[in-house]
């Protein structure tokens, strides 16, 4: 091929991902991005991760999306034999503070978050470690147990493991220096044992990552890899704005059941033979099929002597107009499960799901961590409105030193609790059963009678201090 064919196939390329990069750029103006998305970059050395990145990063900001970097720091590292297992682990924790240190922050401040290697990329070298004996086996399974934890590896979107051939690499090494003396890591015999690690972790380890992919820098041209890396990065993009929400078919017989006890435990009935699996659709899709029912995971939080409860009311452009909860009173936070709950806690499996859903919602709209694995959770079906009728409430009941809470409320979400607003505040259970029952929405009104033994009482014709103060 030619260089005018070849300016004319790099022109093509990047015309398309411009009009790609643009088209997912409409939509993260329209939509909400919750997190950045996380691309772990790893692999063998010389194997073109580095010029990859750049070439990543420059696109995307020039395409008026905002990145950031956590550099690797083996360059920095204070372990200097880098044979040592010591060494590993260091570079990996620095990497999991650098990315932490940008995801635990209250507001995102970037939409790719990009790891010059992480934890897929540590598991390559623990296992190069163990396999020429550096390294205990019963060392390298502790600290994979760490590593593969939910809390760890589930922030990690993609990871692009990078090879290529010793010959390459070494060539690639040599290129511009004045010696052709090989280096502690760079010579072929290591890096031809690196390469058998990086298989050995991508056939056992894959399954702990949402996506793997393979790119063998030896046979493609960095054209061709640039192409292919910032395409899967923009259609990870889209994916985060194109809202996929999950559903669960249920007969009739079932739901006159729920909807005759409207609050119980899950464990109640045969309700459970139809919660093996939960599916996933666009929202628009979902809210559409009347026959589709939306499990809502949902956790009310209380204190040990439930005498005192969390109430919210969410914000009117944070829900529909037709919504059941749209003015009313909430004794619970939560929302739908998402396409990425399902991928993030590795199951479709249903409780599963509504579980990781429940914990991203907590943090997200209460910025805590709580935890729920232990609870059995209660149904809750009101089907008093057409909206109502397609949604369930799956319903964890906290008990918990309220004291210890410090609350930082999602002002997208929720009102906040600050001047007048009672929302986001702790309330005794005495005063809200004073409170006017139509500023409460049903579910509500079911946690009150179910987990507080206390009925709404109703003043007609009197404007509540909740009217006032919410």
């Amino acid at each position: 091929m030619n260089s005018k064919e070849d300016d004319k196939n790099r022109k093509e390329i990047i015309s398309k991902l411009q009009e790609q990069a643009k088209s997912v750029l409409q939509l993260k103006r329209s939509f909400r991005q919750r997190r950045p998305i996380v691309i772990e970059f790893s692999g063998s050395p010389k194997s073109g991760k580095t010029s990859c990145i750049n070439s990543l990063d420059f696109f995307l900001k020039r395409n008026g999306f905002k990145v950031e970097i956590v550099q690797e720091r083996a360059s920095v590292c204070p372990v200097h034999n880098k044979k040592s297992p010591m060494f590993n682990i260091w570079t990996v924790c620095a990497s999991i503070v650098g990315m932490l240190s940008v995801l635990e922050k209250k507001e995102a401040t970037c939409d790719v978050l990009i790891l010059d290697r992480g934890i897929f990329d540590a598991f390559c070298w623990f296992d190069w470690l163990a396999s020429t004996g550096k390294m205990e086996k019963s060392q390298k399974e502790v600290i994979e147990n760490f590593l593969t934890m939910d809390l760890i590896r589930n922030r990690i979107d993609i990871v692009f493991a990078f090879t290529a051939s010793p010959e390459i690499s070494i060539k690639r090494e040599f290129a511009n220096l004045l010696t052709d003396k090989p280096g502690v890591i760079m010579n072929k015999p290591i890096l031809a044992e690196y390469l058998d690690s990086i298989k050995n972790v991508y056939e056992s380890k894959k399954k702990y990552f949402h996506k793997v992919i393979e790119i063998n820098s030896s046979k493609n041209d960095q054209d061709e890899i640039g192409k292919d890396v910032t395409e899967k990065t923009l259609d990870e993009l889209k994916s985060m704005f194109v809202e996929r929400i999950g559903y669960i078919s249920l007969p009739n017989s079932i739901l006159d059941v729920m909807g005759k006890k409207k609050i119980f435990p899950i464990t109640d009935i045969e309700f459970n033979n139809h919660l093996e699996t939960i599916n996933f659709k666009s929202r628009e899709d979902v809210e559409k099929n009347a026959l589709w029912i939306q499990p809502i995971p949902i956790v009310v939080i209380t204190n040990t002597e439930r005498t005192k409860v969390l109430a919210v009311k969410k914000r009117t452009k944070a829900i529909s107009s037709d919504s059941p909860e749209k003015d009313k009173i909430l004794l619970y936070i939560g929302g739908h499960s998402r396409s990425e709950d399902s991928t993030e806690s590795n199951s479709s499996d249903f409780l599963s799901v509504c579980r990781y859903t429940l914990r991203r919602e907590i943090n997200e709209e209460l910025g805590i961590s709580i935890a729920i694995d232990d609870i059995i959770p209660f149904i809750i079906y009101t089907p008093n409105t057409p909206k109502s009728k397609q949604h369930i409430g799956i319903c964890f009941l906290v008990e918990t030193n309220i004291n210890d809470i410090k609350l930082k409320i999602d002002e997208e979400e929720l009102i906040l609790n600050r001047g007048k607003s009672e929302s986001g505040h702790f309330h005794n259970i005495s005063e809200l059963s004073h409170k006017e029952s139509r500023v409460f929405e049903s579910w509500s009104i079911e946690i009150l009678k179910q987990f507080f033994n206390t009925e709404i009482k109703s003043i007609q014709n009197e404007q509540t201090l909740f009217d006032m103060d919410w």
